[in-house]
């Protein structure tokens, strides 16, 4: 819905730290021209074009999920969701009734996880093969690091039998499921891609998120994949979409993210894989698979070369990093890369590293002095981290309670983004901000402020916009209106918390996030609305 002009909005609360009492703001163009009082806002009705009354609605700058794959999110969301899945047999039932819908084509599902199964044994190949009635069939687990597959679909690239990572179990890994994941999407039309591509930028909508960013590479949909969602974005209003592709530089990536219209070099290029597919690379063993310490796919001069190649290109690089002994590899190919060419150039870019769950404080004071922004999912630790989850499991208690520093990497003054990695958690801001505020090790907490900042501004300022993300004058009119019960300024110290919501700290406060998320009433992208078009038409004066 196309809104040119000057828009003004009265009667809400606005979230903007310039005008913490703010009731009303005017749009005009796309960008935000003034923010005041709904007394205020009087002299300014003459000149809109349109009036909304928001009702109380709470407006704030809209969010941005930093870490998205929006083909495989959109597949989910039209097709098959393991999710809910509790033992192999959840998984046989939800094959086997996909297969009469879709009548002998590709059965593409996602979300298992074995880990919060009472018993994690997986479906054999042969039992896939039964179930699906002979269909290629690709099923990916929730980190997206390993998948259930058929034998269907290894004839279509029989040459991943050869590959680390192929068994004759039905689960694959490493090389063997990235060759697997290429033929899946391969049998996805462009019709079909394209649907579940718009799916994912409607849902992002709808949950308040005005911008994405799309992790795409040579092994997570191709060129083809990436090329189009940004077609896609570039034909709508919003979501925006900038992507990374995942590709070495010293392997011709540069050329192909400009090729293809990529922002950056780097998102999900993979140093090592995950934990719970056990493929992050570790310096000890895994506590419950002694025998093994992961896999790194990269090696120290690969990841410097790669740095130092997009540096001197003046492209930003990033890279895909868990486990402390592939966090150990990237910072110390970045404090290789600043003593080559400076500190200043590889600051000035703020390469990027997706997770970064397992950095020592030794390696995240390198990072932090290199303007490392750090990509984090704080839905992860809700998900896996405590006691006796995923974390725990794999690595032993004192190593699990070390890891997402969120408070660490805020309070070394570090550049932090949060987001959810969709498919693997759901786009849901307000749910990713309560994880960041409940942390399983308190310590590393952080506030709703800090978290809100981080999966807004902190997002923006990962591709160099700087006006972005906040209510003020000047600002592009990313913004998403809210229906909430309540607002609170949320810190862990009680005390500070008090002085906070004293009208005269001037502290803006956001939803309580003690009940349901809240409700988003309507987006805006550059002024436009992208989501909830009925709500702003019925509150229009």
């Amino acid at each position: 819905m196309s809104e040119p002009g000057r828009t003004l909005m009265m009667g809400g609360s606005i979230y903007s730290r310039s005008e913490p009492f703010a009731t009303a703001l005017l749009i005009d163009n796309g960008l935000i021209a003034w923010v005041g009082d709904d007394a205020g806002a009087a002299v300014h009705v003459d000149i809109a074009d349109r009036v909304v009354h928001l009702e109380g609605a709470f407006v704030a700058p809209g969010f941005v999920d930093s870490h998205v794959h929006a083909t495989s999110t959109g597949l989910r969301l039209l097709g098959l969701d393991l999710s809910d899945a509790r033992c192999s047999n959840d998984v046989l039932d939800a094959i086997a009734s996909h297969a009469k819908e879709v009548r002998g084509g590709l059965i593409y599902g996602h979300g298992w996880d074995d880990t919060r199964w009472p018993d994690p044994t997986l479906p054999t190949r042969a039992e896939i093969d039964r179930a699906s009635w002979g269909s290629e069939v690709y099923l990916s687990r929730i980190d997206v690091h390993s998948a259930l597959v058929s034998s269907a679909l290894i004839a279509r690239a029989p040459h991943a039998r050869d590959l680390p990572g192929f068994t004759s179990a039905g689960l694959v890994t490493r090389d063997a499921h990235h060759e697997l994941r290429e033929a899946a999407l391969s049998r996805v039309s462009s019709s079909n891609r394209r649907s579940a591509q718009r799916a994912t930028l409607d849902a992002a909508a709808a949950a308040g998120i005005v911008s994405i960013h799309e992790m795409g590479g040579p092994t997570i949909g191709g060129a083809d994949d990436l090329r189009g969602l940004l077609t896609l974005a570039s034909e709508h209003p919003g979501p925006s979409v900038y992507g990374y592709w995942g590709e070495l530089a010293t392997d011709g990536g540069i050329d192909a993210a400009r090729d293809i219209g990529a922002f950056a070099i780097g998102g999900d290029l993979f140093v090592d894989g995950s934990l719970g597919s056990h493929t992050a690379a570790l310096l000890d063993p895994y506590s419950d698979a002694p025998d093994s310490r992961g896999s790194q796919y990269l090696d120290d001069d690969q990841i410097a070369q790669h740095l130092i190649t997009a540096t001197r290109a003046n492209i930003q690089a990033g890279f895909h990093v868990i486990g402390d002994a592939a966090c150990a590899s990237v910072a110390r190919a970045v404090h290789r890369t600043c003593e080559e060419l400076g500190r200043e150039p590889v600051r000035r870019l703020g390469h990027r590293l997706e997770h970064a769950e397992m950095v020592s404080s030794e390696d995240l004071a390198t990072l932090v002095e290199a303007g490392i922004a750090f990509s984090m999912q704080p839905l992860f630790e809700s998900y896996w981290g405590g006691t006796d989850g995923m974390y725990e499991q794999r690595l032993g208690q004192a190593r699990a309670a070390s890891m997402n520093r969120l408070a660490s990497i805020v309070g070394h003054g570090g550049h932090l983004t949060i987001n959810s990695d969709s498919p693997v958690t759901p786009m849901a801001p307000w749910s990713i901000i309560r994880a960041a505020t409940s942390h399983s090790n308190p310590h590393e907490s952080i506030t709703a402020r800090a978290a809100f900042t981080a999966h807004t501004r902190g997002a923006w300022r990962c591709v160099g916009e700087h006006r972005a993300g906040s209510i003020e004058v000047g600002a592009p009119a990313h913004l998403a209106a809210w229906r909430v019960n309540d607002l609170e300024v949320r810190v862990p110290d009680e005390r500070v918390q008090g002085w906070s919501t004293d009208p005269r700290s001037a502290t803006p406060g956001l939803p309580t996030l003690d009940g349901p998320d809240p409700e988003c009433l309507t987006t805006w992208v550059n002024g436009n609305v992208v989501f909830g078009g009925d709500f702003v038409e019925a509150q229009r004066g």
